[in-house]
């Protein structure tokens, strides 16, 4: 009965901080470039990457790196193929990622490029169907990317375009349903988007809307 009582006891244990670990943040290995905002990030099978973005000095990046959660590293890659740029958006389909637009030293950007992280190369692909902007916000959704809203210098924008990989082009869809906004944030659930928050001629925003393609 002893016997019986302490491997419940050993279980109940093992549940308890079970249940603890799944509600709670671990701090991992700290970025492998300078600090820095404004950069883009996406994931490719097991493996996240990010780079790009604007340091402590206001310069630019085009460093890029991969990180491992299983040995917890972060492995610096290829060069973004652009030229430095912040403020940009990324995506991944299927086994390669996808950055573009943003903000460099000569203005705002609408050049997109592909990555392969097998060859650990950037090959430049049409660039983004609207006008040059940065702070956009952009999804995945199946074998689509998807970008739009932003700021082109002198507005806010509410246009939004899907690219296919498969042949290279952007076609422009229906128009975000809210208001004209810089600086909102997107993120994919199933085969429907969500879009929502940014900044507007009013102000801060919390709307929230769902896209289905």
């Amino acid at each position: 009965m002893k016997a019986i009582r302490l491997i419940l006891a050993v279980l109940l244990a093992a549940c308890l901080t079970s249940s603890r670990a799944q509600d709670t943040w671990t701090q991992k290995a700290a970025f492998g470039g300078a600090a820095r905002n404004g950069a883009v990030g996406f994931s490719i099978g097991d493996k996240g990457y990010m780079g790009t973005g604007r340091d402590l000095n206001n310069s630019y990046k085009t460093d890029f790196w991969e990180y491992d959660p299983v040995t917890d590293v972060w492995s610096q890659k290829a060069n973004y193929g652009g030229v430095a740029v912040g403020y940009g958006e990324g995506f991944s389909i299927g086994n390669k990622g996808y950055v573009g637009v943003g903000l460099g030293d000569n203005g705002n950007r609408k050049d997109f490029w592909e990555f392969d992280p097998l060859a650990n190369t950037w090959i430049q692909k049409a660039d983004f169907g609207g006008t040059a902007r940065y702070v956009a916000a952009s999804f995945a959704i199946g074998n689509k990317g998807y970008s739009g809203t932003g700021w082109d210098g002198a507005s806010y924008k509410k246009d939004f375009w899907e690219y296919d990989p498969s042949n290279d082009t952007w076609t422009q869809i229906a128009d975000f349903g809210g208001v004209s906004r810089e600086y909102a944030t997107g993120f994919t659930i199933g085969s429907k988007a969500y879009i929502g928050t940014g900044l507007t001629n009013s102000g801060y925003k919390n709307d929230f809307w769902e896209y289905d393609s």
